[in-house]
C-alpha cells in the first residue's frame, strides 16, 4: 500500500510512540509489547496520540481514544497503531482494543504488525473486518522497523506458540463467542440477569406469542417494543449501560441519525435474542453463574 505523506508520517511517529513506552512498561519481568497508536481524521490529520500504558494502565489504541477532544470525536477516521488491536482484557469489564476501535467511529485501521499471541493471532483484524472497518498494514519498510522494535515480544510469543505451550491468560474466551453477551461487562451481566429486566423480558414475549409470530422473530420484536417511548428497558439501558452494551458489541458510532438508529435497533435485538436463547433457564441460578 502507498501512503500519503500524512499517512506515512502517522506510521513514524506511532513507531516513535512504541518506542517510548518503553519508558511506561510493567517491571514485573515478563515480556511485553511496545505500542504506539495515532488518530487521524478523513483528511489524515492527527487528532490524538498514546503509547502504551501512559496512564499507567491503557493499551496505546485506549490511550489515543481517551485524549480526543470532545469535539475531535466525530471526525475520527484512521487509527494507525504499530500492533494488531487487542481482542479480549484480562478484566471483562474492560472493552478489548478492537472492539473500542470500532466504537470510536474508525473506518480505517493501519497496523505495523500482527499479535502473535495465541491469545490474539489475527482475531482483533477479524472483529475490525466482521464490523466493515478496512485495515492494512504498514508498508514493507515501516513494518521491518516495528519488527525490529518489538523482536523480543515477537520471538517470545511466537516461540510459544509453536512449542504448543501457551501463556494461561484470565478473560480470553473462544472466538465464536467474542460478542456473546454472557462475557460482557459486569454491569451488563448483572443487568441482563436482573429480576426487573426478567419481568419486562417476559411480558415482551407473552405479547410476542399472542401474535403468532414465528419466534425467529423476536429479537426484532424485542428490539422495536423496547425502545417505544417510557418503555422500562430502554429506560433502564440507555446512557452509561448502552454504551457498555454498544462498545461491547463493537456497534460503530453513527455518523447520521439512520446509522444510529441501526446500531440502537442492533443493541437492543441483540438482548432480546440473548434473552431468547436463555429464557428456559433458572434466573436465579444465571445469575450466580454469570455473576458470581
Amino acid at each position: 500500500m502507498r501512503l500519503s505523506r500524512k499517512l506515512e508520517a502517522a506510521c513514524r511517529d506511532a513507531i516513535k510512540l512504541a518506542k517510548k513506552s518503553e519508558s511506561y512498561m510493567e517491571r514485573d519481568g515478563k515480556i511485553h509489547p511496545l505500542v504506539g497508536a495515532v488518530i487521524l481524521d478523513g483528511e489524515d490529520n492527527q487528532l490524538s496520540r498514546g503509547a502504551r500504558r501512559e496512564d499507567g494502565t491503557s493499551h496505546a489504541e485506549v490511550v489515543a481514544i481517551r485524549k480526543l477532544r470532545r469535539s475531535d470525536v466525530p471526525r475520527v477516521h484512521t487509527v494507525v497503531t504499530t500492533l494488531e488491536p487487542c481482542c479480549y482484557r484480562n478484566d471483562l469489564n474492560e472493552i478489548c482494543c478492537a472492539k473500542q476501535v470500532v466504537r470510536s467511529g474508525a473506518k480505517r485501521v493501519i497496523i505495523g504488525s500482527l499479535d502473535p499471541a495465541a491469545s490474539v493471532r489475527g482475531r482483533g483484524a477479524h472483529i475490525l473486518q466482521l464490523r466493515k472497518v478496512y485495515f492494512t498494514m504498514f508498508p514493507e519498510a515501516l513494518n521491518r522497523e516495528v519488527l525490529d522494535v518489538n523482536s523480543n515480544y515477537i520471538r517470545w510469543e511466537s516461540e510459544l506458540y509453536g512449542s504448543g505451550r501457551k501463556r494461561q491468560r484470565h478473560g480470553i474466551v473462544r472466538d465464536d463467542m467474542e460478542l456473546s453477551l454472557e462475557f460482557g461487562p459486569a454491569r451488563v451481566r448483572r443487568y441482563l440477569t436482573s429480576r426487573e429486566f426478567w419481568s419486562e423480558a417476559e411480558s415482551l414475549y407473552d405479547e410476542f406469542k399472542s401474535k403468532g409470530i414465528p419466534e425467529v422473530a423476536f429479537g426484532k420484536f424485542f428490539s422495536l417494543r423496547a425502545t417505544f417511548a417510557n418503555n422500562r428497558i430502554a429506560h433502564a439501558v440507555e446512557g452509561r449501560l448502552f454504551q457498555l452494551f454498544a462498545g461491547y458489541l463493537a456497534v460503530p458510532q453513527g455518523s447520521t441519525p439512520t446509522e444510529t438508529a441501526t446500531g440502537r435497533q442492533y443493541v437492543y435485538q441483540t438482548i432480546g435474542e440473548w434473552w431468547l436463547l436463555n429464557m428456559k433457564k433458572n434466573r436465579r441460578s444465571l445469575r450466580a453463574k454469570l455473576c458470581g
